[in-house]
């Protein structure tokens, strides 16, 4: 019961039909259930007042079916509502046939595990400590156990203490193991969504220079055929002084978008010539694009290059190395070294700086979103999810990462391909 994360509800949308489908399969359960029991086993227990609840749920979850088309997804406050009402449910239906001592009892559990893994820290709260309430009351006050014929049976009030301490334990500790769980998916989740949109706005840069190219090739035509009437006109209202200069700054203007459409096709093509780099080159044009470099030393060094494969420009590689680099200016004293190392089948690149080194709290599980040291102040940003990112990118191209401490001093991120993978990127 003691969650820490603290998710705006606003921000929280549950899909309908997921609350639909775990209601209709808690519906059909109960109903074969109670049905088993009163007319398979003879159970004698007010069999039409349980159906009257099934039913009830039923007709809630048919109207819900008939409108799933219009809420696709509900917000946390009617997500509460509803798992609220299935607790509820559950309650008078175990009320009825013996209250804890019977032996589905146990389900009292479920609408607290669905709550701490769709809902807020408030109404996973409050959805927990009204089911430990419930199922208290119903420890006390029940109707008897089904029994066959007119039978009684009568169990120890410590047994019954027991089933409800059982549950009680059961309902905090499966809440906040739930709890943990569904934290770590939407942190994952967050994470990703953030990297998509990283990766999406630099897509959408590189598709507007294809754009540009498409309108350098398009528009070539026209303006040539602008300039050259223009001319025409020139010549033929030369006596004309006031249309003439009209006439003139339109050429002018016509031969300035021509010029602006050349240098556009100009620097297409020089893109996509050096589309393919050497590593050093990469490395290179990643450090020259990093405004504040805090006048840190950085070295870039060749090592063992015995292969000359090249890099291509990918958004993704790009991206992630330079995050890794800026983080390494960021926690370095005076120096970051990035060795290259290429050789017959391997191609790896080593961020290497003279800072403090990654806290062994976190060096284990660097790579996981929103992560941060103990030992890192409230006040400084920790490294987590630019990490995560980076990672996760330079896993899509087929890349191997790794993060150590050095020897002497300072943190040592590792990117290595197998240069095999890394020519058919």
């Amino acid at each position: 019961m003691f969650f820490k994360e603290q998710i705006n509800p606003k921000n929280l949308r549950i899909t309908l039909e997921t609350l639909i489908n775990i209601r209709w399969i808690a519906i059909i359960g109960q109903f074969f259930t109670v049905s088993f029991v009163y007319y398979g086993l003879k159970f004698q227990f007010p069999y039409f007042v349980t159906l009257a609840l099934i039913f009830v749920s039923a007709v809630i979850n048919i109207l819900l079916e008939l409108n799933k088309t219009k809420f696709l997804t509900i917000n946390n406050f009617y997500a509460t509502i509803n798992i609220f009402y299935d607790l509820i449910q559950l309650v008078l239906l175990l009320f009825i046939t013996g209250g804890l001592s019977n032996p589905f009892s146990i389900l009292i559990i479920v609408p607290t595990t669905i709550s701490v893994t769709y809902l807020s820290r408030d109404s996973s709260q409050f959805i927990v400590a009204c089911s430990i309430i419930f199922s208290t009351i119903i420890a006390f006050y029940h109707l008897p156990l089904p029994t066959p014929l007119k039978d009684v049976i009568l169990l120890p009030k410590y047994y019954e203490l027991g089933v409800w301490l059982s549950l009680t334990i059961g309902i905090i500790f499966l809440a906040n193991y739930a709890y943990q769980l569904g934290r770590d998916n939407r942190v994952r989740v967050r994470a990703m969504n953030k990297l998509e949109e990283e990766l999406t706005n630099e897509k959408v840069v590189n598709s507007v220079g294809g754009m540009a190219a498409a309108a350098v090739h398009e528009l070539a035509t026209p303006l040539a055929t602008i300039s050259l009437v223009g001319k025409e006109l020139q010549k033929e209202l030369c006596d004309n002084k006031s249309v003439r200069d009209d006439i003139s700054l339109l050429i002018n203007q016509a031969s300035r978008c021509s010029s602006i459409l050349k240098d556009i096709a100009q620097k297409k093509e020089q893109d996509q010539f050096i589309f393919n780099v050497s590593p050093k080159e990469l490395v290179n044009e990643i450090i020259y694009s990093i405004e504040n470099k805090s006048n840190k030393e950085i070295n870039v060094i060749n090592e063992f290059l015995n292969e000359r494969i090249k890099i291509p420009k990918k958004t993704e590689i790009s991206y992630a190395l330079r995050n890794f680099i800026e983080n390494a200016i960021k926690f370095c004293q005076t120096k970051i070294d990035i060795i290259i190392n290429q050789n017959k089948t391997t191609t790896t690149i080593f961020i290497n700086d003279d800072g403090a080194g990654f806290d062994d709290d976190i060096i284990s599980n660097l790579g996981q979103p929103y992560l941060s040291s103990a030992n890192v102040k409230k006040n400084k940003q920790g490294m987590g999810l630019g990490v995560f990112i980076s990672k996760s990118l330079l896993e899509r191209c087929h890349s191997k990462v790794t993060f150590c401490n050095n020897k002497k001093s300072g943190a040592s991120i590792k990117v290595s391909w197998v240069n095999d993978q890394l020519a058919n990127l």
